[in-house]
């Protein structure tokens, strides 16, 4: 979508409008992170300040961020909220953003029509304008809404309201903020009910493609399958937390209906199909694809489908284009011609959101190893290129626009979801469960976090972790050492005192941490009793 745009732009003379306009900018509140591996961590802050921060700019609103660190790719004062808007909500609620992040929902929200739909971008300079090529056009919504694609088969379509659900999730997650909840709430699930009048009776989601335009994967993919049902999931969990039961059970209703057609109708022997044509039926001669990382990632495959497919996906090497992560397939020179309802072929490449689910499958496995190569590669092609990412990736070099936010936002969401293993429960609770080789586990991991008036610095390591507290409310601390899958006895002290640790049958302990003033953080450490 966003390559025909710059073209638009262009016309209009607002590509070269410059980000010098930006206002002073957003607290560096960038987590310390303390890693073996220094080129990780460089990297991580490069993405960090260089990129994702760079790209906040409240000249043009309060919360406004563009999707490029230049500010000027795809547009100057552009907003592109489906899932570019996830992977930077994500990463800046990371970097303690959360006043950004929130003034930018509410700007989005504005543009949610009655019936749900939100718009896959919002380009005030183009309102009311036709774009797209001579054989396939669309127009804007006057108030600069793109709410239907210009390509065949309008793909993305399924992508902007399951965006809205995972953002509300990680800001409830992070903020605990039960007034914002209730308040958004009704916003929320009227874009779950978007959402479900995509879906038929027997449980697949149209969409024709989620986050590919070129090939366009007409009607049913794979990977909208897989994001629906947590979507669904994650909305069901926040009503529950309001207490709108009626709506819980509806929504996790949708989700078991469709992963139950996914797991049917999608699996092909040993790997997942890619998509189901309405007529050329299931679709799945390009090899493995992203649709079988994102089953395993989005818990969507089965045990037994997971154990078929995992080690056929753990090593393969193909999915690598010029060696960066992630490409859509493993033998992408099999794409025929009629599926791409355009002339270019700019998907048929490496993306970042691609390479996202592929660490989020093997932090799901535990597979440390391959999920650290693959972030070394991603941090070694930002050196090369002064820490700055293009769009995508193929073997024939890196294509698509410059500065680019998709690597280094989801470098900052993987490196803490995954290699970190940090996860803000909807209860409050943070659990720490890092997925990580023995080198790492050997020298130790850990990192400062700053959230919610809290802090907390630790170090982990395979059998115990220590680390310091402070904040004005007590903190429930989940810890999860490796291997898990067996109950974990273990010990703690805070300030050098016997503290309860709670341990249960798949492997995580529970401590809680209390309240302290800054100036004297409490220690604590907890280790497992062998």
């Amino acid at each position: 979508m966003k390559l025909h745009l710059v073209f638009y732009f262009a016309i209009l003379g607002i590509v070269g409008i410059c980000g010098s306009l930006r206002a002073e900018e957003p607290l560096k509140n960038i987590p310390a992170l303390n890693l073996l591996d220094a080129e990780i961590v460089k990297a991580y802050d490069r993405a960090a300040r260089q990129n994702v921060l760079a790209a906040v700019n409240s000249e043009v609103f309060p919360g406004y961020w563009s999707v490029c660190a230049d500010g000027k790719g795809f547009g100057y004062g552009c907003t592109y909220p489906s899932l570019d808007g996830h992977q930077m909500t994500d990463a800046l609620l990371f970097l303690g953003q959360v006043e950004i992040v929130k003034a930018n929902w509410d700007y989005v929200r504005k543009f949610q029509r009655p019936n749900g739909q939100l718009p896959l971008a919002i380009l005030p300079p183009l309102a009311g304008k036709t774009i797209g090529t001579e054989t396939a056009k669309s127009t804007l919504d006057p108030n600069g809404g793109l709410y239907v694609h210009w390509v065949p088969g309008d793909p993305l379509r399924a992508l902007a309201g399951t965006t809205y659900i995972q953002n509300a999730d990680v800001i409830y997650r992070y903020t605990q903020d039960r007034k914002w909840l209730l308040h958004q709430l009704p916003s929320v699930n009227l874009a779950a009910d978007y959402l479900a009048s995509l879906t038929t009776e027997d449980g697949a989601v149209g969409g024709a493609g989620y986050y590919v335009e070129r090939p366009t994967r007409i009607e049913y993919d794979g990977v909208t399958q897989c994001h629906a049902i947590d979507a669904f999931r994650k909305v069901a969990q926040l009503n529950e937390l309001a207490g709108n039961h009626k709506s819980t059970r509806r929504y996790h209703k949708l989700a078991d209906l469709i992963a139950t057609h996914f797991r049917d109708k999608f699996w092909a022997k040993d790997l997942f199909v890619e998509y189901i044509h309405p007529q050329r039926g299931p679709i799945s001669s390009h090899g493995l694809t992203d649709v079988d990382w994102s089953a395993i990632a989005t818990g969507a495959a089965d045990t037994k489908q997971i154990s078929v497919l995992w080690p056929r996906l753990k090593n393969e090497k193909r999915f690598y284009y010029g060696g960066m992560p992630t490409g859509i397939a493993t033998l992408p020179e099999t794409y025929e011609k009629w599926e791409f309802t355009t002339n270019d072929q700019m998907d048929l490449a490496a993306m970042g959101r691609v390479w996202y689910l592929e660490c989020w499958a093997r932090a799901k496995m535990g597979d440390g190893p391959g999920l650290v190569e693959s972030i070394r590669k991603v941090c070694r092609e930002g050196r090369k290129n002064g820490y700055y990412w293009r769009e995508r990736y193929t073997d024939k070099g890196a294509h698509g626009v410059e500065k680019y936010c998709e690597y280094p936002a989801n470098l900052i969401r993987i490196v803490q979801r995954f290699l970190l293993g940090v996860e803000f429960d909807l209860d409050g609770t943070i659990l720490l469960a890092p997925t990580a080789p023995d080198d790492f586990w050997k020298a130790g991991c850990g990192q400062t976090l700053n959230w919610r008036g809290r802090t907390l610095s630790y170090r982990f390591y395979r059998d115990h972790m220590s680390g310091h507290y402070c904040g004005e409310s007590p903190q429930r601390l989940c810890v999860r050492f490796p291997k898990p899958g067996h109950k974990t006895a273990a010990r703690a002290t805070i300030n050098g005192s016997p503290a309860e640790a709670t341990s249960t049958e798949d492997g995580k302990v529970f401590v809680l941490l209390p309240a302290t003033p800054t100036e004297r953080p409490c220690r604590f450490d907890i280790q497992v009793i062998k």
